[in-house]
């Protein structure tokens, strides 16, 4: 009697389990999503998200992609408040280096649409309006001179990608909404995201670069610079990897005299960055032929709100 008692209490400890784990899935697919709980509703956020994705490519081969790139202000202003003055240089001189890294890799590899580059401080003043006085040029210094005619744009950077905690966000309310989320896997060379800073839902390509086109080296990887009167010179070494491949002893080019070495990780230098950019690139070329642009008057009214 006692052992039968013990299987019916497992028996429903299990069926409890089991109910609580569905639900939770089921919570998890709706909280991650907001567009659907049932098949129904699921095909319907299917057609929103291929309408959607059509229209962006098209406005953005149309638009522009707005690189953004780090300051590291934060860690470096935490260098200087507590005396480390030669770190915060250091940072300084890293943030620069891989900033014009990402820079050349996009200039070289991207053709698919107008191309600008802000520093990350600056994403608000251009979600408010500004058009000037916030773009890069290749010094990475501001321009004034540069100005953003494109009304569409969006966000290229480099990070994780996310399982995200939102599905599509109409406009009105999209600025009051952050994107939460596990990671979904590593680093990526490039997320697109929109001007709110969410990230693209698929079918939009919008990522590039997992996994290097430069493999069999996992070690630190020199850049050579000057650095004089705050002042860094640092030319783009677009063959590094490529050159260490061929050669017979398997070196680096030795530091040019008068320079000193900054050790990089294989995802900031150019050439790594380059394959990311390039495999965008691509990408956005192929869903643009695939997808040609849906005529305004046969677009759902619901859709609409989600459209910028």
């Amino acid at each position: 009697m006692a052992r039968l008692l013990n299987k019916k209490v497992i028996f429903l400890l299990c069926f409890i389990v089991s109910v609580f784990f569905i639900n939770a899935q089921e919570g998890n697919e709706y909280q991650n999503t907001k567009d659907y709980k049932d098949p129904k509703q699921f095909e319907k956020f299917r057609k929103r998200r291929i309408v959607i994705a059509a229209w962006q490519i098209n406005q953005l081969k149309e638009g522009a992609l707005v690189v953004k790139l780090k300051t590291n202000i934060k860690q470096i202003d935490a260098f200087n408040s507590h005396g480390e003055k030669d770190k915060a240089v250091e940072k300084i001189i890293e943030t620069y280096i891989v900033n014009k890294n990402i820079m050349m890799a996009y200039l070289d590899n991207f053709k698919f649409c107008k191309i600008y580059f802000i520093y990350s401080n600056s994403q608000d003043s251009l979600l408010k309006g500004a058009r000037t006085g916030i773009f890069l040029d290749t010094n990475l210094t501001i321009d004034p001179n540069i100005s953003m005619t494109e009304k569409f744009y969006l966000i290229a950077e480099k990070d994780f990608a996310y399982n995200s905690s939102i599905g599509f966000v109409k406009e009105d309310s999209a600025k009051f909404v952050r994107e939460n989320g596990n990671p979904s896997g590593g680093m990526y060379d490039v997320v697109i995201k929109n001007k709110y800073g969410h990230q693209l839902k698929r079918p939009f390509p919008y990522l590039g670069g997992f996994g290097k086109k430069i493999v069999g080296y996992l070690g630190p990887i020199p850049m050579y610079y000057k650095y004089a009167d705050n002042k860094i010179i640092y030319g783009v070494d677009k063959t590094q990897l490529f050159d260490r491949q061929q050669s017979t002893t398997k070196n680096f080019k030795p530091q040019p005299v008068g320079f000193k070495t900054l050790l990089l990780q294989k995802g900031d230098v150019y050439e790594s960055i380059s394959f990311g950019v390039e495999q965008l690139n691509d990408n956005l070329k192929q869903f643009y032929q695939g997808n040609p642009k849906p005529e305004e008057d046969k677009i759902d009214p619901a859709i609409k709100p989600f459209l910028y």
